[in-house]
């Protein structure tokens, strides 16, 4: 067995292995509950270790360590009840996969990113707790991607480059290949939403970062085109949606359409954009998390069906209103940081599109902000019985805003472009595409 697979399959194994014995605690929620939580970090501690004989298309260390960090924290927040225990296992099980499409080397990480698709599309087919139209249009979406990475894997160029940025533009979603990611978010069960709203984008990133420098100019031209509409479109749709999971899910499409346009445009991946995608899935994942602690306390609701929670919820009050800011990109969090150190990186030239993202900014500013504005202020509901974040719930929400502002105080110092003291010794390869 090579250095290599040597490396990767403690990092695989470790939560693909956790989910399976995690079987065995299935009479015991509490149990379970800390069971995966001790995965969570045992694969923190995996990466660690393998990190020097990993490759990883170039990224620093805690790029690769957000999707244990995100599972830890997801399921952290999570109350120990017997409907959650299906979504606390299916989340260990997509982090190994997840974490071998990162590690992984040419072809394998392909296959890999395949099957985190095929088993979102398949979670969605069974859970349909979506409308029609939108849950098919997901799975549809979701499958176009499995059938895209599946014909790069025998498609010669240029071909195989079409398929591939298809495949990496529903897992980091573009307008009009965006309907798998919002169906994840808005229609799976417990903490799945909050923990696919980070690494789907994190797959999707990881695939691009080899193959945008290498990115002609047609395919580069119409994903700007595309990207520019997605940042529009997705501010737009966040305006109108009252369910606070539809409002977030678009919101975070509106900024992931801005990555897109950044490199599509410059055709480069400076750190500053690892920064931004890091902080922006954090910030959109963190605030599923909160508003799952209200699902949990009040069943479905929308915006219009509560007001007045500050007083009675302070801790809630504190954590979602930080969290609003941070999504919106205020400073000193991470969006903020990632947003203008892309804007101010040797790379860029101010174009047109900067207009584009100044609007989408702008619109955030609204519907982030009444997110957070519209349940907490206003007139006290008397008839409902308020209960304030549990103690995992506030800790999971502390540790995500935490990250959010390690990354907007110290982004330079997390994210190295240049040798990092866990330097790969593999480096992958480019899709043979690209070459």
């Amino acid at each position: 067995m090579t250095s290599w697979a040597t490396a990767l399959l403690p990092v695989v194994a470790t939560p693909v292995l956790g989910a399976v014995l995690g079987l065995l605690l299935w009479g015991n929620p509490r149990v379970l509950k800390v069971w995966g939580l001790l995965v969570a970090a045992a694969s923190l501690l995996a990466v660690c270790w393998s990190f020097g004989s990993l490759s990883a298309a170039g990224e620093g260390l805690p790029f690769l360590l957000l999707p244990p960090l995100g599972a830890f924290v997801s399921l952290l927040g999570q109350p120990a009840h017997r409907s959650n225990q299906t979504a606390w296992l299916l989340t260990l099980l997509l982090l190994g996969i997840g974490l071998g499409a990162l590690a992984g080397e040419g072809p394998l990480g392909q296959i890999l990113l395949l099957l985190v698709l095929a088993l979102v599309a398949l979670l969605l087919s069974v859970q349909r707790a979506l409308p029609e139209p939108a849950a098919w249009w997901g799975i549809g979406t979701l499958g176009l991607g499995v059938l895209s990475l599946a014909t790069t894997l025998f498609a010669v160029s240029p071909a195989s480059s079409l398929t591939f940025l298809v495949g990496c533009a529903i897992a980091l979603p573009l307008v009009p290949f965006h309907q798998g990611y919002l169906a994840a978010v808005t229609g799976l069960p417990g903490n799945l939403p909050a923990f696919l709203a980070l690494l789907l984008p994190v797959l999707g990133f990881h695939g691009l970062r080899g193959a945008i420098p290498h990115l002609p100019d047609a395919p580069a031209q119409a994903a700007v085109g595309l990207a520019l509409t997605g940042a529009l479109y997705g501010s737009l749709k966040a305006l109108a949606q009252s369910r606070p999971a539809a409002r977030i899910a678009y919101g975070n499409l509106a900024f992931l359409s801005i990555l897109w346009w950044y490199l599509a445009e410059t055709r480069t991946t400076p750190p500053q954009t690892a920064v931004y995608l890091s902080a922006v899935v954090l910030a959109g994942g963190g605030l599923l998390l909160a508003w799952y602690a209200l699902r949990a306390r009040y069943g479905e609701v929308d915006l219009r069906a509560l007001s007045g929670l500050a007083r009675p919820m302070p801790r809630f009050a504190v954590a979602l209103s930080l969290l609003a800011l941070a999504a919106l990109g205020l400073p000193p969090f991470g969006v903020f940081s990632g947003l203008v150190g892309l804007l101010l990186a040797p790379s860029y030239t101010a174009t047109g599109g900067l207009v584009v993202v100044v609007i989408a900014w702008l619109c955030a500013s609204w519907y982030f902000f009444d997110l957070a504005h519209r349940p907490l202020f206003g007139q006290e509901r008397t008839t409902l019985r308020h209960q304030d974040l549990r103690g995992p719930e506030s800790a999971s929400l502390a540790l995500v805003i935490a990250l959010l502002l390690m990354l907007g105080l110290m982004p330079s110092r997390l994210f190295e472009s240049g040798p990092a003291p866990f330097q790969r010794t593999v480096t992958l390869e480019p899709p043979a595409w690209t070459k």
